[in-house]
């Protein structure tokens, strides 16, 4: 007996025949191409007191105890080519009013020439300090609950423009030795001139103007695990029936990750100057932050001080935080941590403790 014409029987077969049969089909599959990988991030929550949310804008607002989904984070990343990388970062996250809302955080394409040369395009983290460009949006690498006061994001009241959309551009500067002298260069939109809307400009510019920044740091190869290193942004907003305003922002840092100890130290000075005005608006924001790793414990130590001008032209938040935090990290998993952190909160008006519980894991 002849065997059976499968032909017509196979998806693959069939596939390929429509496809030659009409020319404006196009097959999804790439024989040989990039493999997209994905990694996901996720923290729960219970919080207890006005400071216990990390993302909770405006600050001290008055909250019941509650339990919190926090940020469900997407990482991205493909090879295209030997010199050519992509990573992107998606985040689904909750508001006060309880509404899910998606942001692209990130979404870079890479060029990497050489140890002396790499250049990205795309939507990026600032290079601002130290903390900014070394912990993203998944919860679980940091030590700490949350992020320091002085990095929240945009979006949540935060002061700085943590995101950018535009190039960057870093690299080793050559004959350092073991100094390991890296630099860092960065043009984009900047931050919106208004408060209202969207704080990052991702498709539309309110200005001509583009904001700049320049970073050095270096990694000593003798001082294993220390960074040190500091950076000037500069930007030009023009906010609607108001003077245009320029904005300095100058960091220096000094910060230690080893193996059992972390000591990081950072400084910022916030400035907002209104064209015509003598006086400029300044706002010191700082940080530190020590812990100790005892097998899978680590306790930690965090002081962090905001103090922004009630009248800054800019500002989202204006007043003055500052106070104390002291908690615990459990790694109970490689890949999974519990967090336990009590916060003191001063302000000019009010003074609030609180306490917030936070499982934060990677998947």
């Amino acid at each position: 007996m002849p065997a059976p014409d499968t032909t017509l029987a196979s998806p693959d077969m069939h596939m390929a025949a429509s496809t030659d049969d009409d020319p404006h089909a196009h097959m999804m599959e790439i024989p040989g191409g990039p493999q997209l990988k994905i990694r996901g991030f996720f923290d729960f929550n219970y919080g207890s007191g006005p400071a216990a949310n990390p993302l909770q804008f405006p600050l001290g607002a008055p909250a019941h105890n509650t339990f919190q989904a926090g940020e469900f984070d997407l990482f991205v990343s493909s090879k295209i080519s030997d010199h050519l990388d992509f990573v992107g970062e998606m985040v689904f996250g909750w508001d006060q009013t309880n509404y899910l809302g998606v942001d692209i955080e990130r979404y870079q394409l890479t060029y990497k020439q050489s140890e002396y040369l790499q250049v990205s395009g795309g939507r990026y983290h600032t290079a601002i300090g130290y903390y900014n460009t070394a912990y993203h949006h998944g919860t679980w690498f940091g030590t700490a609950e949350g992020r320091p006061f002085m990095y929240y994001y945009e979006d949540s009241g935060g002061l700085l423009p943590v995101h950018n959309v535009g190039i960057t551009a870093t690299g080793l500067v050559p004959g350092t030795g073991s100094w390991h002298l890296h630099w860092v260069a960065e043009g984009g939109n900047g931050r919106s001139s208004s408060n209202a809307g969207q704080p990052v400009q991702n498709f539309l510019a309110d200005r001509n103007h583009k904001s700049y920044n320049l970073a050095f740091y270096v990694r000593p190869e003798w001082a294993h695990g220390w960074q040190m290193g500091g950076s000037y942004y500069r930007d030009k907003l023009s906010p609607e029936g108001m003077p245009r305003v320029g904005q300095t922002i100058t960091s220096a840092y000094a910060v230690l990750v080893g193996s059992k100890w972390e000591f990081l130290n950072e400084a910022v000075l916030l400035t907002n100057k209104e064209d015509g005005v003598a006086a400029p608006f300044r706002t010191p924001l700082m940080y530190t932050q020590l812990a100790r790793s005892f097998g899978k414990y680590k306790p930690y130590f965090r002081y962090q001080y905001v103090n922004s001008p009630g009248n800054d032209p800019i500002n989202v938040y204006t007043d003055r935080y500052q106070g104390p935090s002291v908690g615990v990290r459990w790694d109970f998993s490689d890949f999974a941590a519990f967090k336990l952190q009590y916060n003191r909160l001063d302000q000019r008006m009010a003074t609030s403790n609180s306490i917030n519980a936070q499982m934060g894991f990677t998947f």
